[in-house]
């Protein structure tokens, strides 16, 4: 597997024949999907046993990240099954804005050439990028053999994508001179629904009295919170991805956050553009006097910066 790192791929191109092949070979020869990563000089900077998912770049280092812009890496796995790549590989490559994401499709067999190189690994592929689409985030194509793979340009197709992300980028910066807020609530056991609904609407009033606007709200139900990030890890995922499909610059939590949840959120929403990480807590039975003092009180201490 170490000898990925030494491969060097045209930089116009998502793959060739061969590195797939040899990733296929190494992928079946372990019975383990496998993943790389390339940047655009065509070199192989990471490379991992596991689904997309599971071996995606920590956003602190990727080298380039923004709403209105693809981080400059593109993801070729394998995979075991046949089907197109699921939710969890693709919001991997969303979190990670990835160029393009190749999930290969193995023949369970294969040999290796004379004179080196693997063959008849790959059964064929699927292609997926991100699309500046409010309301689909991604498109998959249609199984395809190696050959039409390796043969897409990758520089048109990102320099396609980046120049309509950066036309909706500036779209948005352009129509919105306020805060764009999603709203999470969590409702626990000791929470009734119509408490719960209620809470929910006085953050919403609150945060459109401070000038903002509420673009989407997001629920879970828990019996306690996450002592460690309040929501689940996939809640956490659904998050970041809603924030930056819908150009959220506020997150804004219906209950106080510890100063450790505040880090490990910051971490874990690590995004394309700035986010900030507010908190109204809902428990007092005066819940307009209670949210506003924490608005008053606790408005830029509770501000937490994700890197972009």
């Amino acid at each position: 597997m170490q000898r990925l790192y030494h491969q060097r791929l045209p930089g116009d191109r998502i793959t060739t024949s061969e590195f797939a092949q040899r990733l296929a070979a190494i992928s079946t020869e372990i019975n383990q999907p496998v993943c790389a990563y390339i940047n655009r000089r065509g070199q192989v900077i990471r490379v991992g046993v596991g689904t997309p998912r599971q071996t995606q770049i920590p956003p602190i280092e990727l080298p380039r990240y923004g709403a209105e812009r693809l981080s400059g890496i593109r993801c070729i796995a394998t995979q075991l099954k046949y089907d197109p790549p699921g939710e969890s590989a693709l919001t991997a490559m969303a979190m990670q804005r990835l160029d393009a994401l190749v999930a290969l499709t193995l023949t369970g067999g294969g040999f290796e050439r004379r004179g080196g190189g693997a063959t008849g690994y790959v059964k064929g592929g699927y292609l997926a990028h991100l699309v500046p689409h409010p309301e689909v985030n991604w498109t998959v194509s249609p199984l395809m053999n190696l050959d039409a793979i390796a043969d897409q340009d990758l520089l048109n197709l990102v320099e396609g994508l980046e120049s309509e992300f950066r036309r909706e980028y500036i779209a948005q910066q352009v129509d919105r001179d306020h805060d764009q807020v999603l709203v999470v609530g969590l409702q626990t056991d000791n929470l009734s629904n119509q408490f719960f609904r209620d809470g929910l609407a006085e953050i919403g009033r609150l945060v459109e009295t401070a000038g903002g606007e509420v673009l989407q709200t997001l629920k879970q139900k828990r019996p306690r919170p996450h002592p460690q990030t309040v929501v689940g890890e996939g809640k956490i995922q659904e998050i970041a991805l809603t924030a930056q499909t819908i150009g959220a610059n506020l997150v804004v939590f219906n209950r106080d956050l510890s100063p450790a949840q505040v880090r490990n959120l910051e971490i874990r929403l690590a995004c394309g553009s700035s986010i900030v990480l507010k908190s109204f807590s809902i428990f007092l039975p005066n819940v307009r006097d209670r949210a506003q003092a924490n608005c008053k009180s606790n408005w830029h201490s509770l501000s937490i910066c994700c890197p972009g």
